[in-house]
This record gives C-alpha cells, sequence and structure tokens, in this order.
C-alpha cells in the first residue's frame, strides 16, 4: 500500500509508505526521515531541538545557542564547543606580557576546558597563578572553593597539576605543580592544562 499526501506538488510534503513497510517523509523527492522496518527512526542529515534551526552540513543534533534547561534530570538539554581566552593574574607583582588561548566542550552541565599561555615577559610576576576567564562559572559543594579534575603540563617539564581549584564563584583557576607548590615564572616558559568540571548552569 502506499499513500502520498502533496503528492502533485512538486515542492511539497509528501509521505509515503512503500510495500516494504517503510514510512518516508519526502522533499523534492528525497527522503529525509524514514521509519524503517525495525520501528527506527533514520534522518538525512541534522535535526534541531529546542526551535533551533538544524545545521545545513554534516549530521548530527543541533541545540540553541542558548541552553533551555529541562527540570528532568535525564534530558540533555545542552552542547556547545567554542574558544576562551585565560587570562593570567599572579598572586604577587604584575605579569608584564603573555599569549593565551582555550578551547571547551559542554555537554549539558559538564564542562571540559583547555588552556595555554606562554610567559612573554615575566616582570615582577611571582607567587601562585590564578586564570581567569573560564566560559561557564563552576558549581560544587558549598563554600568558597570548588574542585576540579585537572593536569596540565610546564614547558618541557612535566607538572602535572593534581588539583585546579574552582574560586571567587567558580570563576577562576588556581593552578599548581604535582607538589602543591607555585608554577615558575620565567620568560618562554609555556603552560598547557586541561579541566572538568560542573558548570552552575
Amino acid at each position: 500500500m502506499s499513500v502520498l499526501i502533496n503528492a502533485s506538488t512538486s515542492t511539497g510534503l509528501v509521505q509515503s509508505a512503500d510495500t516494504s513497510g517503510e514510512i518516508e517523509l519526502q522533499s523534492n523527492g528525497t527522503t529525509a526521515l524514514k521509519v524503517n522496518t525495525n520501528e527506527g527512526i533514520q534522518i538525512l542529515n541534522c535535526l534541531g531541538v529546542g526551535n533551533a534551526t538544524p545545521s545545513t552540513s554534516g549530521a548530527g543534533i543541533t541545540f540553541p545557542a542558548t541552553a533551555s534547561a529541562s527540570s528532568n534530570a535525564n534530558t540533555l538539554d545542552d552542547y556547545e564547543e567554542g574558544t576562551w581566552t585565560p587570562t593570567v593574574t599572579p598572586s604577587s607583582g604584575s605579569l608584564t606580557a603573555y599569549t593565551s588561548s582555550g578551547v571547551y566542550v559542554k555537554v549539558g552541565k559538564l564542562v571540559t576546558i583547555t588552556g595555554d599561555f606562554q610567559l612573554t615577559t615575566v616582570g615582577t610576576a611571582s607567587g601562585s597563578v590564578s586564570v581567569g576567564g573560564v566560559p561557564f562559572s563552576g558549581t560544587g559543594p558549598s563554600g568558597a572553593y570548588r574542585i576540579a579534575i585537572g593536569s596540565g603540563r610546564e614547558d618541557n617539564i612535566l607538572a602535572v597539576f593534581y588539583q585546579a581549584v574552582l574560586g571567587g564563584g567558580g570563576n577562576n583557576i588556581l593552578l599548581q605543580t604535582a607538589a602543591g607548590a607555585n608554577i615558575t615564572w620565567t620568560n618562554g616558559y609555556g603552560y598547557i592544562f586541561t579541566i572538568t568540571y560542573q558548570a552552575s548552569a
């Protein structure tokens, strides 16, 4: 049995069910969505959720630019990729010049960020290093600090940051070496780090 809707309009929506038992939604004669005989749904390109316009390239799920949060804890309501710019501040003295860059992926409330910075001209900087500009505020247990999982590398010497502490409302990262000491403030030194934490929204 075959059923056609708007079959007389070549640019209209066509719904058909052929003798194989499959149901197809077509546009301009090209299948866009199919319900196959195994009751599975196949979408040719992208699916937009939350009133998001589907991407015109590749295949996948397009989420809105601003998350539309669900009250259901089992609902994936946000996915985002992007860049961010780490800002570096020493606890003592002043940092004259540095370069930095970063990327992030957010799945629901779980955020993974990678950042790097190179100390061009250290100046009088010393003490601990605070990295600001994180793309999403962190959350966690009550108190002034939130703990995130992180690791990093100092110049050509492995220096695992066994802790990356989110403080100041979850907007700043404190980087420490594996021994809990401050990083080395030296012209030309570079640092790269990755941490995963839970965003507040």
